[in-house]
């Protein structure tokens, strides 16, 4: 080899070295913005991403103009990754092409020659454990020539960014974005394997509601409960939700809302007891009972009417929801306007014949009967039951089983229950007749299983006829339809 040649090798290896740095700064700089953009948000990210795109085209524009036209295209062809179909980037794009392809081709060393050293590289890296190195390798292979050894390359960038990105995810908080880099570039190649797609999704959800902490615990709570609704114990999900609900409770009773105050304290004593904020609940729940309403200005409609005699006895239980916990509290006001809580979580309550006692529904959990002049709570079904209704003499009770059948149990045995058929929205009628949605008969609608009757009789011949509700004489029965 004439010394000419060797300094056109020795220059060949220069410029390629140089292209290698090039598209590992870019490699670099998209790490950063994207890294950037997880810390800061969607409009932080997106500025980011632009300032590095104009700073791209503004380096590869100086590298055309003093005829470094392969740095100038690795420059843009970075910069088109991160700014697709951008006209300025596709004008310049298609400028060091145009120069590229006209200048006459060099006697020089195949970059065939040059990649598979870089590949040797990249191999030895992979093996000893240096896999961001082995990362950083195989990605500028990629980038220089996608065919290059592709299957071999691109089996080891997709099991070092997974094994890299799960080693991050595994470790502090702080390397949490840099492991969904990782895990991002394994993406591009193929679909996660199932572990991987979960960390990933954790460390995503998590990394989202980190980022309301302090700012707005109403969007922090919902996206913590995400997180926890996945793994219960991810990192400090379960504390942090516990802290979060406290926190809200905090906010809200400073404001006066007392009773929102209590349903996130009892949210956060769900998931770890606290003598402090078992107090607050209760100090909130005490005062949430004795708020009293805030009168209409201007008076009611209708008001000046003259009101019938007053009930001398009664009360009512009735769900109230709300929306920012998700889920509804049941309470019992009487006719002097006392009221009482009765459970959180609760919906669906039936008053049994003589008003004593009250069941009722915490969905997921079961059926409870509560005693109202004891204070006496029983639970008598359990996950999955729903919608109970008292027989007349307040014996049994009829509910939704959860597999799609209404069974009945009569509290004195309360450990025998009888299925007695498959349908929904049991509802018993002060004669003993038993009504539900379902089928029988040959066709669906509300269906009746009087107490003498050998079969179910069918009432009506719609299957959309739903949720029956007996008239207190028995004489009618209301129902829900689409028809």
């Amino acid at each position: 080899m004439n010394e000419a040649l060797v300094r056109r090798f020795r220059r060949g290896l220069v410029g390629i070295g140089m292209t290698l740095i090039s598209l590992g700064l870019i490699g670099g700089m998209a790490f950063m913005g994207w890294r950037t953009g997880w810390e800061h948000g969607v409009a932080e990210r997106e500025r980011r991403v632009q300032a590095t795109v104009d700073a791209a085209i503004r380096q590869a524009m100086a590298m055309l103009e003093a005829g470094q036209d392969e740095r100038a295209l690795a420059f843009l062809e970075g910069a088109r990754r991160l700014r697709p179909a951008d006209p300025t980037v596709e004008a310049a794009l298609a400028e060091a092409r145009r120069r590229i392809a006209a200048r006459p081709t060099p006697t020089t060393i195949p970059s065939s020659v040059l990649l598979e050293e870089v590949f040797q590289a990249a191999q030895e890296a992979y093996v000893q454990g240096e896999l961001p190195r082995a990362v950083e390798l195989l990605l500028q292979i990629r980038n220089r020539d996608p065919t290059f050894r592709s299957r071999e390359v691109t089996s080891m960038l997709r099991d070092a960014a997974i094994r890299q990105g799960m080693h991050l995810l595994e470790g502090e908080e702080e390397h949490l974005a840099e492991g969904l880099f990782y895990l991002d570039q394994a993406g591009r190649l193929g679909p996660l394997p199932p572990e991987a797609a979960t960390a990933y999704r954790l460390a995503t959800l998590y990394l989202a509601a980190r980022d309301y902490w302090g700012v707005n615990w109403p969007e922090a709570i919902r996206r913590f409960q995400e997180v926890y609704a996945l793994d219960p114990g991810y990192r400090d999900t379960a504390r942090r939700l516990f802290q979060a609900h406290v926190a809200y409770g905090d906010l809200l009773t400073a404001q006066g809302e007392s009773c929102p105050a209590e349903i996130q304290y009892q949210a956060a004593l769900r998931l770890f007891a606290d003598p402090e904020v078992q107090a607050k609940a209760e100090e909130t729940g005490m005062l949430c009972l004795q708020a009293t309403p805030t009168p209409i200005p201007g008076g009611l409609p209708g008001e000046g009417t003259p009101l019938p005699p007053p009930i001398p006895v009664g009360r009512l239980a009735y769900a109230m929801y709300d929306a920012e916990v998700g889920s509804y509290t049941l309470y019992v006001v009487d006719v002097s306007g006392r009221g009482m809580r009765i459970a959180l979580g609760a919906d669906q309550p039936a008053w049994q014949p003589g008003g004593r006692r009250l069941a009722y529904r915490i969905a997921g959990v079961g059926i409870f009967v509560k005693d109202l002049d004891s204070g006496e709570t029983v639970q008598v079904a359990g996950p999955g039951a729903a919608w109970p209704t008292w027989s007349p003499d307040g014996r049994r009770l009829a509910f939704m089983d959860g597999t799609g059948g209404i069974r009945v149990i009569d509290l004195q045995e309360p450990q025998a229950t009888q299925r007695v058929a498959s349908g929904r929205f049991p509802a018993w009628g002060p004669h003993g007749t038993l009504a539900w949605s379902g089928c029988a008969g040959g066709g669906c609608g509300l269906i009746l299983l009087p107490p003498d009757a050998s079969a179910p009789i069918r009432l009506s011949h719609h299957a959309s006829d739903l949720q029956p509700a007996w008239a207190p004489d028995g004489s009618a029965l209301a129902y829900t339809t689409d028809i």
